[in-house]
């Protein structure tokens, strides 16, 4: 439900110092012009009334592979409001670690979320105790706002529009939805690194772990990934990836799935299939203890 943009950034800084604005730039690989920023609104108190510098992963020089295609529409200049930014310092009013999130009028929410040793603070912030912690009314209605436009323009019915308050509907403007929704990382290096290849834990049973958990946040499925591999073409470059897991919808399942197929997916609401951030690795029969029970009785025989 945002440009999640970490994995592509290059550099970048935001100046805070004129209170009620953030100014400044970021440099992404697969853009060749530098994006640069106008938001309205204020840094949490950590980093408030000072700027930011912080260095992302990504190079220019050796890109990520999918850079290109995945900063496709990415506005140079990002006009908009501010949402939740921090350094992730004490006093810690949202969390405890880099996090740069802004609603941008062409691309809706973006998300920046970085290591504390990637961001080096300039200036000196506003003393904590001279200002006030970020309103989370504000931020909500902004999150809200968004949705809310969002819903329109996938030309939901009015009951269905996220609202600000009563019955009141938001009204959007012209952008479009597929500019302002973007889809996570679904799959990042870090899960490629520790999923089995295909058929490793095939005769495991209920005993296959998932490594990878998959859903649509406006609908009914999910997806656990126990195992997967790269498709290749003729040349041997990787043109897909291959899953397989459990799925869970219309009935539980066990099946492949390609990437490229969860990657068009969208639920009800138009909102693409999202990855658990905070997935820790289970069994199969943890998860759906029904389907292995015969085979539990198997073993024990």
């Amino acid at each position: 439900m945002a440009w999640r943009i970490s994995p592509y950034l290059i550099e970048g800084e935001l100046d805070n110092t004129d209170l009620g604005k953030a100014t400044g730039w970021m440099r992404f690989a697969g853009m060749n012009e530098t994006v640069t920023f106008d938001l309205k609104g204020d840094f949490h108190r950590d980093v408030r009334g000072a700027k930011i510098h912080f260095t992302g992963d990504a190079s220019q020089t050796d890109p990520p592979t999918d850079a290109q295609t995945a900063m496709e529409g990415f506005a140079v200049q990002q006009i908009g409001k501010v949402g939740d930014i921090t350094a992730g310092l004490p006093p810690a009013d949202y969390v405890s670690y880099p996090y740069i999130e802004w609603y941008s009028d062409e691309n809706g929410r973006a998300l920046i979320e970085l290591e504390p040793q990637q961001v080096v603070v300039i200036g000196t912030p506003v003393p904590a105790c001279e200002s006030d912690p970020i309103s989370r009314d504000q931020q909500n209605r902004n999150m809200a706002e968004f949705l809310g436009e969002l819903a329109t323009e996938l030309n939901l019915p009015k009951e269905h529009v996220v609202c600000i308050s009563g019955n009141a509907v938001i009204q959007a403007d012209k952008r479009t939805a597929n500019k302002r929704v973007r889809g996570m990382k679904l799959l990042t290096q870090e899960i490629r690194k520790k999923l089995p290849l295909l058929y490793a834990q095939k005769d495991k049973g209920g005993k296959a772990i998932v490594h990878l958990k998959l859903f649509t946040p406006d609908g009914s499925f999910t997806w656990y990934i126990t195992e997967g591999s790269p498709i290749t073409d003729d040349s041997g470059k990787e043109v897909d990836f291959h899953f397989f897991g459990l799925v869970d919808g219309l009935e539980k399942e066990l099946g492949y799935v390609a990437l490229s197929e969860l990657e068009s997916i969208r639920g009800p609401l138009g909102l693409p299939v999202e990855r658990d951030l905070w997935w820790e690795p289970k069994t199969l029969e943890e998860i759906a203890p029904e389907m292995f029970r015969s085979q539990d009785k198997q073993v024990e025989g």
